[in-house]
């Protein structure tokens, strides 16, 4: 019996940092020839298995990678694939469950394994819009406003790892 090894492709959008962090650690803990890559920087999908990942906004993954879902729907259809999201922490179970699912709405295909991870923020990193609308949504649920960062290294390597069984 031959060991073949597997081509992966771990795709990612991300506005302020966090999203690509959690994709290369994922990343490192996938078997087989793993590329990492931004979507922008994306031109085939020739892979065995694909990780896309992004922020979700206002319960919406960002523009970039759902135009790159919409370009890519014929090739993405019938690809072995899980996803993850990364949002607030702070969110209750029902609405972590909400991001997920507007994710994995408009991806085709089956996907194998979803993931919700938390991220980071730095206030001075955002436009006063973005600050503005995170105020507002931080105000809403009655918590604290500011800088945080809720990485979790470990619990995304796991995450990587766990998709070995489907590499």
């Amino acid at each position: 019996m031959r060991n073949v090894t597997s081509d992966v492709l771990v795709a990612y959008a991300s506005k302020h940092g966090s999203t690509e962090k959690i994709a290369h650690w994922i990343g490192k803990e996938i078997r087989g020839n793993v590329d990492v890559l931004n979507v922008s920087n994306v031109h085939s999908l020739n892979y065995d298995y694909i990780i896309l990942g992004t922020p979700i906004y206002e319960h919406e993954p960002l523009p970039e990678m759902s135009s790159f879902i919409n370009r890519n729907k014929d090739q993405l259809e019938n690809k072995k694939k899980s996803v993850f999201v990364v949002s607030s922490d702070n969110e209750v179970r029902s609405k972590r469950e909400m991001n997920i699912e507007a994710f994995t709405n408009i991806i085709p295909g089956e996907i194998n394994q979803t993931a919700v991870f938390a991220g980071e923020m730095d206030n001075s990193e955002l436009s006063s819009k973005e600050l503005e609308s995170v105020n507002s949504y931080m105000s809403s649920i009655s918590k604290p406003t500011g800088s945080y960062s809720k990485l979790n290294e470990k619990k995304c390597r796991e995450y990587g790892k766990s998709l070995n069984r489907f590499v």
